[in-house]
């Protein structure tokens, strides 16, 4: 359009015609980038769009000296477009169409002759610039198949047989037909070279107490070698190579490459393809060295909770055991065999309890249910004023309150360590028990009438009880675990402990 303004005898014919369709054009286009903002464009209609364009492109040029017209480029930009949208095919298609067209408008023209050779010239450029563009459009849908391929589930590959890392090497050794393929990495705490390997599609791993070689290039990301080998240890690459891609590993929990030797397709095409391969293969590295921490913490978890339930019940329980043992020289016949018997059925049900530990340590664990809390927690009070000659008050409220089996047990793993600790360190004889609840919270409280704390008198709220570490660890660590709260109101005249928490 600037073209005919400036310069109106360039094209000779129709200049007013022609810029008056290609301002409509221009409002059209206008108006479709509006609509793509706001809708979804169909495949039928992107059709019709493009069809639109070629027709349009053709009467410009017809009207405009025809095969000599200076709107000739405009059949590119239609070759362009065809393959942005559709690959190599659309490319094959377009190029058919605009040199079809072209050779209607040569036939058509009164001055072919004169403008031969112009004209053969400018057929050839389109069939040229066609095939050129249907190449382009292969690489870009070889570029989409393939990152497609490499984006398949872990779950996948475990289906399969391979391991994530393998598989993301198998399917991108697949698209660059490389006869060999390896991932190698050090993670962040290992001085150990790992390495997958693939060797004509057969995969292993191993482990090399070589290091990791220093290959990365000044460019910092895939690369394309001819030779190469002299680059890499043998004990590597295992052998003489032609060709190879290298691509870094994304910076992350692991340091590394990835290679693919002696690859039948080569070319800098393939660059972008093992860049993805590599990303994916870091990002499981990553994912794998997580689920092993994630392991490893469970692992911690469950050995720091036998340890607390330990704590809590059994050494707690042999401490009332001793503390009884100690006195039996001191009473009659008649009451050591009272408290002889009494000894007897705490070890008894601790022994009950141990195996119930073990049961579940092994993964033997009961199906969660629930339970009225009120009978077993007055018959386990009774238990703990036997063990620690005590004696405890207890209110529930309502007293058919229900919980599940995991609450309950938790409860009683606070009460059991609480009355344990007011005995042992706070001098306490007396207690009192209150559990009362709501529909969704529960509030349990434990007095007693001991020295209390070491630290001031009074009130610490959980933020505090955590910061300042006030009070046991085990009670701090026990509530942390279940997601409760707990707050500790202290005095010369004993301790008491509150805590709250959602009712499963």
């Amino acid at each position: 359009m600037l073209a005919i303004y400036i310069d109106p005898t360039q094209p000779a014919r129709n200049s007013e015609i022609a810029y008056f369709i290609l301002a409509a054009y221009v409002i059209y286009s206008g108006a479709l980038v509006v609509m793509m903002e706001r809708f979804v464009v169909s495949r039928p209609a992107a059709h019709l769009v493009h069809g639109i364009d070629i027709l349009t492109f053709g009467v410009v040029l017809h009207l405009t000296d025809g095969p000599t017209s200076p709107f000739f480029v405009l059949l590119t930009f239609a070759l362009f477009a065809a393959t942005i949208r559709w690959g190599w095919r659309g490319a094959a298609f377009t190029t058919l169409a605009t040199v079809s067209i072209y050779g209607m408008l040569g036939a058509l023209s009164d001055d072919l002759m004169d403008d031969l050779n112009r004209v053969v010239m400018r057929g050839i450029y389109l069939i040229v610039a066609g095939v050129l563009f249907a190449y382009f459009g292969h690489i870009i849908e070889r570029m989409r198949l393939g990152v497609a391929s490499l984006t398949g589930s872990s779950a996948q590959a475990w289906l399969g047989g391979d391991t994530p890392i393998a598989s993301v090497l198998r399917r991108a050794a697949a698209i660059t037909r490389a006869t060999r393929a390896l991932a190698v990495w050090r993670d962040e705490a290992g001085s150990l070279a790992r390495v997958v390997a693939l060797d004509h599609g057969i995969a292993r791993y191993e482990e090399s107490a070589n290091g990791l070689p220093e290959v990365m290039g000044s460019r910092g990301g895939a690369e394309f070698w001819r030779g190469g080998s002299q680059r890499l240890p043998d004990w590597l690459i295992g052998g003489k190579a032609e060709s190879m891609i290298m691509a870094p590993l994304p910076g992350g929990s692991a340091e590394g490459f990835v290679l693919f030797i002696d690859c039948e397709e080569t070319g800098e095409d393939l660059l972008p393809l093992a860049s993805v391969a590599a990303a994916r293969i870091g990002y499981e590295i990553a994912e794998q060295d997580l689920r092993q921490r994630l392991i490893e913490a469970a692992k911690a978890e469950e050995r720091e909770k036998l340890a607390r339930d330990i704590h809590d019940d059994l050494l707690q329980s042999m401490a009332a055991v001793s503390i009884q043992l100690a006195t039996l020289p001191k009473k009659s016949e008649g009451e050591t065999e009272g408290q002889l018997a009494q000894i007897r059925a705490i070890i008894g049900e601790q022994q009950d309890k141990l195996r119930t530990l073990v049961r579940e340590a092994t993964g033997e664990r009961p199906a969660q249910k629930t339970c009225r809390v009120a009978g077993r927690l007055r018959k386990l009070l009774v238990e703990l004023q036997a063990q620690w000659a005590c004696s405890i008050a207890l209110s529930v409220a309502p007293l058919d309150l229900v919980m599940s089996e995991k609450a309950v047990k938790g409860l009683f793993m606070l009460i059991s360590e609480a009355i344990a600790n007011g005995v042992r360190h706070g001098r306490a004889s007396r207690f009192e028990v209150h559990l009362e609840s709501t529909r969704t919270l529960f509030t349990l409280t434990i007095g007693d009438d001991g020295v209390g704390l070491q630290e001031p008198p009074g009130t610490f709220e959980y933020e505090t009880v955590l910061a300042e570490e006030v009070g046991s660890i085990s009670l701090r660590r026990r509530v942390q675990a279940l997601g409760w709260r707990l707050s500790l109101d202290n005095s010369p005249q004993g301790l008491s402990v509150t805590i709250r928490g959602a009712l499963e």
